[in-house]
């Protein structure tokens, strides 16, 4: 091993590849070609001298040394993670970039709709929104602001609770005086959730995992979906399943970091969220 100092995107490729235990879910993660990844991790082990990975059919896994680099890459990260946010946190003014993960369907039909007010108020905010479905972790500053839909959020996060949203079964017309009614599946083999719900009795077919693949195959008549009203209420050919009113479901919270909190960008914004999605809730919870 030589006296040079690591580098730092190789460290930062090894924490990648031992997340993902893979070059390609890595490459991913980092935004970079897969063969980057591969000469970023032989440049390390070149470097330090050993052999920082076992190439399994299974995955990648870290030898003893690779755990002892990822641990010291990893407490590195942490510091420089937080030295970042206290020194963004000193910030006064409400300008610069907000990073916020939301739910793509609480995003379409709740926060973008009054984009235009928050561009007009505050012409310096620039707001990135992820609306993938993988929770962003706002602890590594995947994102600043989370809204999240969580009976249970995380105790490093600070926010509020804003409401519960609320769901209902929706089906195409005619569906529940066909030969063989049904609910769509979200997952195979998962059906305890039907034993809560209006139709208990209703036996359960396919697996259909997302929001849109649920609204797809109840409009084509395919089965009963449970849907949150926001969604199910403005799907276009289908209909409430049942005359019982909508039941909560999650909590909606508004989330982000403890050295965020104070942040002018961050308050703005948040501020921004909790109007948009206050002002839809009589859509969010069924309202008639």
């Amino acid at each position: 091993m030589t006296d040079r100092p690591l580098d730092w995107d190789g460290v930062q490729t090894l924490i990648a590849v031992a997340r993902a235990r893979s070059v390609r879910g890595a490459a991913g993660a980092l935004g970079v070609h897969h063969t980057t990844v591969g000469r970023r991790i032989d440049a390390l082990e070149a470097r330090i001298g050993a052999r920082l990975f076992d190439r399994r059919p299974d995955g990648w896994a870290l030898t003893a040394a690779g755990e002892e680099v990822a641990a010291a890459g990893r407490g590195f990260d942490d510091a420089l993670t937080a030295a970042r946010r206290r020194v963004e946190g000193r910030d006064a003014a409400p300008a610069g970039t907000v990073t916020i993960t939301v739910a793509e369907p609480l995003f379409v039909h709740a926060i973008a709709p009054r984009l235009p007010e928050m561009a007009t108020a505050h012409p310096g905010l620039d707001l990135r929104f992820d609306t993938a479905f993988d929770l962003r972790d706002l602890a590594r500053r995947e994102a600043d602001v989370a809204v999240r839909m969580d009976n249970n959020p995380p105790d490093a996060l600070v926010g509020k609770r804003l409401f519960p949203y609320r769901e209902a079964a929706y089906a195409a017309p005619g569906h529940l005086d066909g030969p063989a009614p049904r609910w769509l599946g979200w997952a195979p083999g998962d059906d305890g959730w039907v034993a809560g719900t209006d139709l208990p009795r209703l036996p359960v077919w396919g697996a259909f995992p997302t929001l849109g693949a649920q609204v797809a195959a109840a409009r084509a008549g395919l089965g009963v979906a449970l849907l949150p009203c926001l969604i199910g209420d403005a799907a276009e050919g289908l209909a409430r399943a049942t005359d019982r009113p909508p039941r909560p479901s999650r909590d909606i919270w508004l989330l982000t970091h403890p050295d965020l909190r104070a942040t002018a960008r961050v308050r703005a914004a948040m501020g921004f969220l909790e109007r948009a999605i206050r002002d839809a809730r009589p859509a969010i919870e069924g309202a008639p």
